[in-house]
């Protein structure tokens, strides 16, 4: 992915807390690329009937921190409480919005977020009494990009649709580990076939729902090529996914060992395993 445009951005950005009185420093290029990732998986790109723009993304309250620490690093738009379990960062503001396009513009990896995200410029163009006062001229830039393990795209990605799982069964002593990494749409599954060729192992499953698919990874020896990633931006993490991913990896650990075929250590494994479960559906 190019950053090109993270030049602009930031130069926009400084002049936006410049003029506003805000006093903090820029983003780096490894959160704007987490940023990216993330909101290609749980954001949105909001036109409504007239024709005013949103950026949206939403949380359980379980992961509000995540949110917390987005708008503490942008210092762009505010958090709402939507209900008693979710929250909401939401971005309305017409020059953050121009902000939050100048960062997207070019660096968007799905087909499909590209496509929401071109109708989402174009609402902004059609904006004529506001986007004469810009003093950039934003054309649609349809970069073909792709996943790396070079920057943080795909570990903001993996924190909005990863899901990291074990299941030690009860009727033997089997169990299964997998990561799984989903996504809706034909579009998308070059982006989810990528996948197999960085982590040198996986494959692509289709849903019984028709058009949802998974790039999926399973079996310990097959795992293992997941962890230099996660493992090298451990500290990237920003929400409850980091927890997930070390219960997983600590009890893959324990089952290379063979301690789920010991029946006084078992339970606790089973138990550590119910755990990463219940992380990831705190997402949700």
């Amino acid at each position: 992915m190019k950053n090109s445009f993270f030049k602009n951005f930031k130069i926009k950005l400084q002049q936006h807390y410049a003029s506003n009185g805000i006093y903090k420093n820029l983003p780096s290029d490894d959160f704007l690329f987490w940023f990216i990732g993330f909101t290609e998986g749980d954001g949105s790109f909001v036109v409504n009937k007239r024709n005013e723009l949103s950026f949206i993304l939403i949380q359980g309250a379980a992961n509000k921190i995540l949110l917390e620490r987005i708008h503490d690093t942008l210092g762009l738009g505010h958090i709402i409480k939507q209900s008693s379990r979710v929250y909401r960062l939401i971005i309305q503001k017409n020059q953050e919005i121009e902000l939050i396009i100048l960062l997207f513009n070019g660096n968007i990896v799905l087909p499909s977020r590209k496509k929401q995200f071109h109708l989402f410029l174009k609402a902004f163009l059609s904006k004529g009494k506001y986007y004469r006062k810009a003093d950039l001229d934003i054309v649609y830039n349809n970069n073909k990009n792709l996943p790396s393990l070079d920057n943080l795209w795909l570990l903001g990605f993996v924190e909005a649709e990863g899901c990291f799982s074990i299941s030690l069964l009860s009727n033997s002593l089997a169990f299964r580990t997998r990561f799984i990494l989903s996504q809706k749409g034909d579009i998308n599954l070059p982006v989810l076939s990528k996948c197999i060729s960085l982590f040198s192992t996986g494959r692509i499953e289709g849903h019984s729902q028709k058009d949802n698919y998974s790039f999926i990874v399973s079996g310990l020896l097959n795992i293992s090529n997941i962890y230099p990633y996660f493992d090298t931006n451990l500290n990237n993490f920003l929400g409850l996914k980091k927890e997930s991913y070390l219960k997983f990896k600590l009890l893959n650990q324990s089952l290379t060992l063979k301690k789920h075929l010991d029946p006084n250590i078992r339970p606790s494994l089973i138990k550590l395993s119910k755990e990463i479960n219940s992380a990831v559906r705190k997402f949700k």
